[in-house]
């Protein structure tokens, strides 16, 4: 005998079908959020599949908490990380820096009193207990990830936090955190070399502290160290470095394999930026075409972000 179902089953299994829509839509929200300081974007809600009005309801009945516009709390707040990454999250071109990146790396001899982050744009975001620093000089390798938080390298914290602080006071930091390897001095002058200038706050005084440990010891860049430490440690032959250009006097590069006639240029934004130098290499590069050279040029990012493509270029090229 047939079972038929009236009119009011129908509604109950459409029922039970939104709420089970609603319970996963709350679990992926509440997942995305806990990685995120507690919050999530009305942006990030609607990806997940959620309806305005369902968002709009959550605020109504008190489990979404709204942050400021576009921003929502679905778990309370905890420790300072998770401020750290409220902001963040409500706030993506922002970079946590300053004394608040010094205590994500544990800097001796900073307190962070307040949470500080560095942005690019002049547009105004409030947040309690944060302070906005307006930048125009963050390149891509100044910043790194610690604990899920965006933040500057230990490197560009430590030019940043020059600008108000006194020679002694970075002199003892520097100091401790190379003892701890946790920087190097020649990193710590290609950052400021790429963002130092006359009237710039830090400026001077990290001039003062890095020429007090350095002297004139500069006879590679950091990334020419680091780039030839990378063709160490994946076993590829060791170049020559600082090889003659071969058909111009005065001129050398970075690295080269003379017998197979490929040579290698770091090039670092400190010894490359400027418009005369940059005109120079585009010359370097013409004539080793003519004269059956391959000249390869690796920047920051390929060296830090993408070292497999440097030492994989290198290895197909030298096994040809």
């Amino acid at each position: 005998m047939a079972v038929v179902y009236g009119p009011q089953f129908g509604i109950l299994v459409t029922a039970v079908r939104k709420s089970r829509a609603m319970a996963q839509h709350d679990k992926l929200a509440t997942d995305l959020a806990s990685a995120q300081g507690g919050v999530i974007t009305r942006r990030q809600a609607l990806e997940l599949g959620m309806s305005s009005r369902q968002i709009e309801r959550r605020l109504a009945s008190g489990s979404w908490e709204l942050v400021k516009r576009g921003v929502y709390r679905l778990i309370p707040p905890g420790d300072r990380m998770d401020l750290m990454r409220t902001v963040l999250a409500a706030w993506p071109g922002a970079v946590v820096s300053h004394e608040s990146a010094a205590a994500v790396h544990e800097f001796p001899y900073v307190e962070a009193t307040r949470m500080i982050v560095s942005h690019h744009t002049r547009t105004t975001h409030e947040f309690p207990e944060l302070t906005v620093k307006r930048t125009h000089d963050l390149d891509i390798w100044h910043v790194t990830t610690s604990s899920g938080v965006r933040l500057t390298t230990v490197a560009r914290t430590i030019v940043d936090l020059a600008g108000e602080r006194s020679v002694k006071h970075m002199g003892a930091i520097v100091d401790q955190l190379v003892s701890r390897k946790m920087v190097d001095l020649l990193e710590v002058e290609a950052v400021l070399g790429s963002i130092g200038r006359r009237g710039k706050p830090g400026t001077v005084t990290m001039r003062e502290v890095l020429e007090a440990r350095l002297g004139d010891d500069r006879s590679a860049s950091v990334l020419e160290r680091r780039g030839r430490d990378l063709i160490r440690d994946a076993r590829l032959p060791t170049p020559v470095s600082e090889y003659p250009v071969p058909w111009t006097t005065g001129r050398r590069f970075d690295d080269a394999y003379p017998d197979r006639q490929i040579a290698i240029e770091w090039d670092s934004r400190r010894f490359h930026g400027q418009m005369a130098s940059f005109e120079a290499d585009r010359v370097k590069d013409r004539d080793g075409a003519v004269f059956g050279w391959k000249v390869l040029r690796f920047t920051w990012d390929d060296v830090h972000n993408h070292p497999y493509r440097v030492t994989e270029t290198l290895r197909a090229l030298l096994a040809a």
